[in-house]
């Protein structure tokens, strides 16, 4: 699908075609729209496919007068990093990912702060709501994963299992936020942008790294916790292994006796009335000289 919009009257308004100096945001489009694209308006191929690649990492590339610049967004659906295509050419503005990008319904919410005729301004804008959806999107994360180390000892198999989850969404974060710093920073020294523009990228750049750190630390958390529950494992399985052992070991005790006195041959005491009492007090004996050891030792 390919939309059109441009500023009129103030207010940014749907096109039914293309004009000139209008914002193009294609979602999922067709094969024979990309074609249709790339013939049009002469648009590298290469970089449409690869924004439709969710694996894509975040780039910027300056081919003649037209910024090719490729970042990761949150998609609203599936809660997934998706790949977009941010094209800034002489004549239109462009975007294009697989999927309706949370920052294009944004844009298009607030009609009047949308000016098409100032494209520097409105890729910056892109940019800013890019990264508060990056931002909220951490933070909610960054807050999964604090609540689950507040009751470590409690974990059941499912917390474990979206714990691990939570894990590897940070690792892409983290790859996202390392690459899309990189994309300003280029953008920052080899674009031809204001310097004021230029002031406001350096800024979303300190964001994003600010999220970058916020992944790190959550993800050394994770660690700790998984350390933790291998610590808390261990010992709960060395608790049992001493518990079953003590258990055999008391067992054997009057097991062996009993054996013994099983025995058709003659034993002492067999003609005692009282032998039984006098096997269990030594029974009864022998296991308080194995607890008494047992404190000792552990």
């Amino acid at each position: 699908m390919i939309e059109y919009f441009k500023t009129k009257n103030y207010e940014l308004q749907q096109l039914k075609n293309f004009e000139k100096g209008c914002w193009i945001n294609a979602i999922s489009p067709s094969p024979e729209e990309i074609d249709s694209l790339c013939n049009k308006f002469k648009i590298d191929k290469n970089n449409i496919m690869s924004a439709l690649d969710s694996d894509e990492i975040p780039r910027v590339e300056f081919i003649g007068k037209e910024i090719y610049i490729i970042l990761k967004t949150i998609s609203p659906d599936t809660r997934k990093l998706n790949s977009v295509l941010i094209l800034l050419s002489r004549n239109f503005i462009l975007t294009l990912s697989p999927s309706r990008p949370q920052f294009v319904k944004q844009i298009i919410s607030r009609k009047k702060e949308f000016n098409t005729s100032k494209k520097i301004k409105c890729i910056l804008m892109m940019f800013y709501f890019i990264n508060k959806g990056f931002e909220e999107f951490t933070l909610n994360t960054v807050k999964a994963v604090n609540k689950e180390k507040a009751n470590i000892r409690k974990l059941t198999d499912r917390q474990i299992n979206n714990l691990l989850e939570q894990e590897s969404i940070l690792n892409d974060l983290v790859a996202s936020y390392y690459y899309t710093n990189l994309v300003y920073e280029k953008i920052i020294k080899n674009a031809k942008f204001p310097s004021r523009e230029k002031e406001e990228i350096r800024d979303l750049a300190i964001e994003a790294q600010q999220g970058f750190n916020l992944c790190r630390a959550s993800l050394k958390t994770i660690s700790n916790i998984r350390n933790t529950l291998v610590i808390l494992a261990s010992n709960k399985l060395n608790k049992i292994i001493t518990l079953l052992t003590v258990f055999t070991i008391m067992i054997s005790i009057p097991a062996a006796v009993s054996s013994i006195y099983g025995m058709n041959i003659l034993l002492p005491m067999q003609n005692n009335p009282k032998a039984f009492s006098y096997i269990i007090a030594f029974i009864v004996a022998l296991w308080a000289v194995f607890i008494v050891y047992l404190k000792r030792i552990l």
